[in-house]
């Protein structure tokens, strides 16, 4: 029994590493060479990317579940995920914010952040519907492991940039 289930474990990494594929329409420059969609992969975030994501969870209290269906559905399962997301409404609200944390997700690298992350965060606000925005983040959210960006967050909460001095006598 043991066996199935490091098979299992071994699967679902190596959806984590390999992956998941979302389209979106490409930049102008790229139609005049013939390119008409934009493959942008999605993969297991890493420690300091994770930070992002967790700017994204304190954007609302309550994440609410996306319906998916079919193939997506089944990798959702086989990763032992739930498919939750941001509100369509706070998505909205908010789209500078989001769409600056979901390229910082998808560039998922400290260099590529500090270069291309605004690039891509107004690209995506101009060039991405706010459904496919949602499904984005509910990826990102899968691949950035729930417990990984709670605890996270978590602890960012509890940690202070700077003690208030001791202004009184005890």
């Amino acid at each position: 029994m043991e066996q199935i289930q490091d098979i299992e474990k071994y699967g679902a990494m190596a959806l984590l590493d390999r992956g998941i594929a979302f389209r979106i329409p490409a930049p102008w420059f790229m139609r005049l060479f013939g390119k008409k969609k934009l493959k942008i992969i999605v993969k297991r975030l890493r420690l300091g990317t994770l930070l992002h994501l967790s700017i994204l969870e304190e954007l609302s209290a309550e994440l609410q579940p996306l319906k998916v269906g079919g193939e997506r559905e089944k990798v959702i399962k086989e990763m032992k995920a739930e498919p939750l997301t941001l509100p369509y409404k706070v998505i909205v609200d908010n789209l500078p914010t989001v769409t600056s944390e979901v390229a910082a997700c998808l560039l998922n690298s400290n260099l590529k952040i500090r270069l291309f992350k605004k690039l891509l965060a107004r690209y995506l606000k101009w060039a991405v519907h706010p459904d496919q925005l949602q499904e984005l983040v509910m990826w990102l959210f899968i691949y950035g492991r729930a417990e990984s960006f709670t605890i996270t967050t978590k602890f960012l909460r509890k940690m202070t940039m700077t003690m208030p001095m001791n202004l009184g006598q005890d």
